[in-house]
């Protein structure tokens, strides 16, 4: 049987009626409700995304290759054309399995996904029922054709057992959650120290005064840092990072779980590591007290900021403390280590070499949800940086520029950013002059400066959580690539990951590419899934964070809360709330005028009384819905 809408919506212009162009694409879904076709010519050349209203999906799931109509195109004074169309036929799905949570009705029932980007009710026979013995909230695995018919292939659990809400999530976007048996043996034989055999051809710099800083319950350490002032006022930074592709070897099975995996994925109740705890806890990880083995970058600094010169050497270390963050700011708060002081002296030099060359900081409105040990959310509270955080970044980021420099003529992989789309960024300078904030666009796009200038202007203010996102919003995402076309968010030309072997597949290759090379062969398609599985576990995280925050709110229904105008859409309008939580205003409970959505200004107009809501407008709201299942929130205007 085909799917059906969870809340029928019946369109009724008529303004595709009549013949128009038809065209194949990949549909990309939005969990507001629209979507995009992605459409490429002949030649491999890009064309503009063709934007598929709520009404206009016929049933299309996301990822999926679709035929669509294209109504004429409409630039509205930007760049792109933007072009709006309809899909017609849903060619071949994209995903194969997707999650979902059985309801129950009578002797048959329906099965609702629990992907966002999926609002259709999938009907299940009663024959079907009855064989699989489904029972109401039981969570599934379940296949769609084409044609709508749906095939359940697994039941995995009931949406009440402890921990399912994430467990079906991490399920839902097929993240490899359990170690295969092979990759589990070859972590048991591992050692659980460094052994003799192990120092052979390696620097020692065990004596050297190096220690870590990370958060306080970080358990998979990475990096470890050292400092001396040379004679002439240079300074050599050491960057130690564990030598992971010591022990996970090339097509190993730990090196098939660690590929697969791609990263290490961080959730609110739980961590899904790329590598089994014997390595990512312990023979790995930097603990203190401990001889690790690891691969020393170690860099000689002038007073402005400029590599004079580095080596890359494999090495042994012993680090000699753990501290955390807060550790480490209060010293430099106090001014109590000189030491830590000189540290801090270099990491102020290299950020305002940085900052100068145009280069952007994100550390705003990311929030964290504290859970208690069953997993409920006690509070969301926004990440805090210091100068502790910014020491550890500057340090960690002038290592993977140097890297990346040192390796640019060989097979490698690089970490790139493209400049953003010129079109979010004309909808990003509306928000922002909305909010009393100029950033100067043209069709060439924007220079790092301005939106560096624009990002310090808001630090701080009432405004920088939703404007900040709206940055970030605006922006291509990073990837990983086998040449180096630069990082536009670091202003970087040249730039990769190496800090991270534990817990990212790519840092792990980069140590490769170092010790012993990399095959140029096949690089482009490893970059390609590296930069694939990040998107997914970004994507896992984000639904887990929303799930929570879903959670949080529940309790809060009727309460009534001040926040700003986040998007505004022809259903409606986003509100973000000072804790980044985020609902929906729908256009049905805008009943003091008739609305209509203006999108050149990405505003809504009443009619009558002539009211505006527009993005960045502050507002009033009180909290009408929650719903947990789909992780949405609805907010009704005060």
């Amino acid at each position: 049987m085909p799917a059906v809408k969870r809340k029928s919506r019946k369109p009724k212009d008529k303004k595709f009626k009549r013949p128009m162009k038809t065209i194949t694409g990949v549909f990309s879904a939005n969990a507001r409700g629209y979507g995009f076709v992605s459409v490429q010519t002949e030649d491999g050349s890009a064309v503009p995304d063709i934007f598929i209203p709520p009404t206009r999906v016929n049933g299309a799931l996301h990822s999926d290759v679709v035929e669509c109509t294209v109504k004429e195109s409409r630039n509205h004074g930007r760049k792109e054309a933007h072009s709006e169309g309809a899909v017609v036929r849903v060619v071949s799905r994209g995903q194969s399995l997707l999650a979902g949570t059985f309801v129950a009705e009578g002797k048959k029932g329906h099965i609702l996904a629990l992907d966002a980007k999926v609002p259709y009710a999938f009907p299940v026979a009663p024959v079907a029922v009855k064989r699989l013995g489904l029972a109401d909230g039981h969570r599934v695995m379940f296949r769609v054709a084409v044609d709508g018919k749906v095939l359940v292939k697994e039941i995995f659990g009931h949406k009440n057992d402890p921990g399912m809400d994430v467990f079906s999530l991490i399920r839902q976007h097929g993240v490899p959650h359990e170690f295969s048996g092979d990759a589990l043996d070859e972590a048991a034989a591992l050692p659980y120290s460094v052994g003799e055999a192990d120092l052979q051809g390696r620097a020692d710099f065990r004596d050297w005064n190096i220690f870590t800083i990370d958060g306080s319950d970080t358990k998979d350490i990475d990096d470890a840092v050292s400092l001396r002032v040379l004679a002439g006022g240079n300074f050599e930074l050491g960057v130690h990072i564990a030598d992971v592709s010591h022990y996970v070897q090339p097509r190993s099975a730990l090196d098939e779980e660690a590929r697969a995996r791609g990263t290490s994925i961080y959730l609110a109740d739980r961590v899904i590591p790329m590598l089994p705890h014997k390595l990512s806890n312990g023979i790995c990880s930097l603990n203190p007290n401990e001889d690790r083995l690891a691969l020393s970058c170690i860099m000689e600094i002038d007073s402005n900021g400029n590599v004079a010169k580095h080596r890359i050497e494999s090495s042994v270390i012993h680090s000699k403390r753990k501290y955390t963050y807060d550790e480490i700011a209060g010293i430099i708060e106090a001014d109590s280590d000189e030491h830590i002081m000189a540290m801090h002296r270099l990491a102020v030099i290299l950020r305002k070499k940085r900052t100068a060359r145009g280069a952007l900081d994100f550390n705003f409105g990311e929030a964290k949800v504290i859970v208690d040990e069953s997993g409920f959310p006690t509070a969301i509270e926004l990440r805090q940086t210091n100068d502790a955080t910014s020491l550890i970044e500057e340090f960690m980021i002038v290592c993977n520029e140097t890297v990346a420099e040192h390796c640019q003529d060989e097979p490698f992989v690089f970490r790139c950013h493209d400049g953003p789309n010129t079109d979010k960024l004309f909808q990003l300078a509306a928000f922002a002059q909305n909010l009393g904030y100029n950033l100067p666009v043209s069709e060439r796009g924007v220079s790092p400066k301005a939106l560096q200038t624009l990002l310090k202007q808001i630090q701080g203010t009432p405004e920088e959580a939703a404007l900040g996102s709206a940055v970030l919003r605006s922006m291509k995402q990073a990837r990983y690539v086998a040449e180096n076309n630069g990082h536009f968010g670091m202003a970087s030309e040249c730039y990769c990951h190496f800090t991270s072997p534990i817990r990212r597949y790519p840092d792990l290759l980069v140590h490769r590419a170092i010790k012993s090379g990399l095959k140029r062969r096949g690089l482009d398609d490893l970059c390609l899934h590296c930069s694939q599985t990040e998107r997914t576990a970004e994507e896992l995280e984000r639904d887990v964070l929303q799930l929570k925050k879903v959670q949080f709110m529940k309790d809060k229904l009727g309460q009534t809360f001040e926040g700003m105008v986040s998007g505004v859409v022809s259903w409606g309008y986003f509100v973000q709330l000072p804790n980044t939580v985020e609902g929906l205003v729908p256009m049905d409970l805008l009943i003091d005028d008739e609305y209509v959505f203006v999108e050149k200004q990405m505003a809504l107009f009443g009619v009558r009384k002539k009211k505006r809501i527009r993005l960045g407008d502050p507002v009033s709201v009180t909290l009408s819905r929650v719903d947990v299942e789909e992780r949405k929130i609805t907010f009704a205007p005060e």
